[in-house]
């Protein structure tokens, strides 16, 4: 699948896997354990200021395909559960072109990947 990236779109990719497969296996007991895909995606990162202030969508990964969109409204940083996390605010894009796309098509690496940006 080759997807085209809007080029006025600031992307934030997290790689949402200890999340997504807490979440799937109802593994309650785990600190990674969100309720929903939305939740895996939007919630502690670390991100700076600058990059969450300019992002415009922030997409939830598993295993390098897109899993989730989230259009941006608004970011904050976590002070009680992860203190210095940015928590990310949106609507769910549940038509996104992103969706199923192959991050590999635009990054080289998957080594190592927690976050990525595009375009930005």
């Amino acid at each position: 699948m080759n997807t085209t990236i809007n080029t006025s779109d600031k992307l934030i990719f997290v790689n949402i896997k200890k999340s997504y497969e807490a979440m799937i296996n109802h593994d309650t007991e785990s600190p990674f354990y969100r309720d929903s895909l939305k939740e895996c995606t939007r919630k502690f990162w670390p991100v700076k200021d600058e990059k969450a202030n300019v992002a415009s969508h922030i997409l939830g990964c598993y295993k390098g395909i897109v899993k989730e969109v989230i259009k941006i409204s608004s970011s904050f940083t976590s002070e009680e559960e992860y203190p210095g996390r940015k928590v990310f605010e949106g609507e769910e894009l549940e038509d996104s072109p992103y969706l199923g796309m192959d991050i590999r098509d635009i990054f080289d690496t998957l080594a190592n990947f927690r976050i990525k940006y595009y375009n930005m």
